[in-house]
């Protein structure tokens, strides 16, 4: 197991590389920009890091330059991620510091993979040679300070639009298209490395309700704490998403019959220890379980129909026992 550090400024592109990561066992510490990786980096000595390029306080190269001047830093690989791969610069830059791997955003997670698995057997260069190639130091500072203002707006305005593409509004989870690239992306994963996988669909019950009789300030309150509990109850390796009005879906790979039990009994038991505080709504919920087996071919969508249907089997059944 590595202990391997993510630096980026869009907790949405953090939580897609621990997704993927996190299902081989590794432990995970996160930063926000490369001024907070460096105090962390410091006290936790991890095995990676794998930061963006550009972030305020200070920028990948900046962080990288500080990493090789410490003696039990300086052969910490590193891999560099940004959304102006293309920018020819950016390469440049990053072989002059010592980089070998660079992954746009969004990855494909092979990529992501192969460069992790290469970073953790290769130490990086070692601060006895050059910190930048053949550049000075103060050039290379120069030269990022460039590319910053260069590329900078675009940085903001590509955050601005991922997170808004990707995420729900209401709930801050995964929305449906941000819940279909990245459980379409483990679920391939899953299936090249032969694991099983569970797919599970949730009906948070009476949201008409509430909003009709309360209105719909009512009901966001009510989805924003069944959210904030889907995320407490599972593991940050699963993809969690809200698709739309009361329906939420998680994805699990390699979990045990063991493992679904408890992560269902636990989702219970959050939401009464929830009901048991609120003063208002009470919550509940219909739960539909699917398990995918890793030699299934079905599409994701396939998949979400088949637990659309268990999860309203269960429904039924709770209105027959009521």
């Amino acid at each position: 197991m590595a202990t391997i550090l993510i630096v980026d400024t869009n907790p949405t592109d953090r939580r897609s590389y621990i997704t993927l990561l996190g299902n081989f066992g590794h432990r995970f510490l996160e930063a926000d920009d490369g001024a907070q990786a460096l105090e962390l980096a410091r006290a936790e000595l991890p095995d990676l890091i794998i930061t963006d390029i550009l972030m305020p306080h200070m920028d990948g190269f900046t962080l990288v330059r500080h990493l090789r001047a410490e003696p039990l830093l300086m052969n910490v690989p590193v891999i560099f991620q940004t959304a102006n791969y293309d920018v020819s610069e950016i390469h440049r830059l990053a072989r002059a510091s010592g980089i070998q791997h660079i992954l746009r955003k969004v990855a494909e997670p092979q990529e992501i993979l192969r460069a992790v698995q290469a970073s953790l057997k290769q130490p990086a260069i070692p601060s006895g040679l050059p910190q930048t190639g053949q550049l000075e130091r103060e050039h290379l500072e120069l030269l990022a300070d460039k590319l910053y203002q260069k590329v900078s707006e675009l940085e903001k305005a590509n955050d601005r639009l991922r997170s808004l593409s990707l995420t729900d509004g209401a709930t801050g989870l995964n929305n449906r298209r941000g819940f279909m690239i990245l459980a379409t992306g483990l679920l391939k994963f899953a299936r090249r490395a032969g694991y099983p996988a569970s797919l599970l669909y949730i009906d948070m019950d009476s949201l008409k309700h509430l909003n009709d009789t309360f209105g719909h300030a009512a009901g966001d309150a009510a989805l924003t704490h069944f959210a904030k509990i889907l995320t407490d109850t599972f593991r940050d390796s699963d993809v969690i998403g809200r698709l739309g009005g009361d329906e939420f879906v998680v994805l699990m790979i390699d979990a045990t019959e063991n493992d679904l039990a408890n992560m269902q009994s636990r989702l219970q038991s959050n939401v009464d220890v929830h009901n048991l505080q609120a003063s208002g709504h009470v919550l509940s919920f219909s739960l539909g379980v699917i398990h995918v087996d890793a030699k299934s071919t079905d599409t994701m969508e396939a998949l979400l129909s088949q637990a659309d249907t268990a999860m309203y089997k269960h429904k039924q059944s709770r209105k027959r026992a009521a």
